[in-house]
């Protein structure tokens, strides 16, 4: 993170970083979260001084916090909840397993959550969102054969401290 007179800017690295994290994390397929103590679930990935963890609440609908420190502090967060609505929840693997794809082709230009839009067969993913990865609210939206089957809604950006 680079300051610019009262403005923080986002710097390449730690784009770079969120994005290979998340690829890491909860978009692989090898991957796995550890429990916590609390009953959630979380995943960690470190390199350098920049750590990111994604903890999270739930399955069904879940709720959850990612976070990028830096030297042990903590620099961006992105809040998210969402799952997938009751009627559908016999496509609750698939959908997933979906949206697992659908993250790890983040955008590097907005590296939150998946693309704008993604098809493979009867699955598509629409991402809308306002704002940059410095700050941002969005909603994602899983259909399968044109029913809208999951949702998911999310907010972050930097953190900015007093001196």
């Amino acid at each position: 993170m680079v300051e610019s007179g009262d403005v923080w800017m986002i710097d390449k690295r730690v784009v770079n970083f969120i994005c290979k994290a998340k690829k890491q994390a909860y978009a692989s397929t090898d991957s796995k979260p550890k429990k916590t103590k609390d009953g959630g679930e979380t995943y960690s990935i470190k390199e350098g001084d920049l750590l990111y963890t994604d903890t999270y609440f739930g399955s069904v609908v879940d709720c959850g916090q990612e976070r990028v420190y830096c030297k042990g502090k903590v620099i961006w967060i992105m809040a998210y909840r969402g799952g997938i609505f009751e009627k559908h929840q016999h496509l609750h693997r698939e959908a997933f397993s979906f949206l697992k794809k659908c993250i790890s082709k983040i955008p590097k230009n907005f590296p939150a959550r998946g693309p704008k839009s993604l098809k493979i067969g009867k699955f598509r993913y629409e991402n809308k969102w306002i704002g940059n990865i410095e700050g941002f609210v969005g909603e994602e939206n899983i259909y399968y054969d044109g029913n809208k089957i999951c949702f998911r809604n999310y907010i972050g950006g930097l953190i900015k401290n007093r001196k």
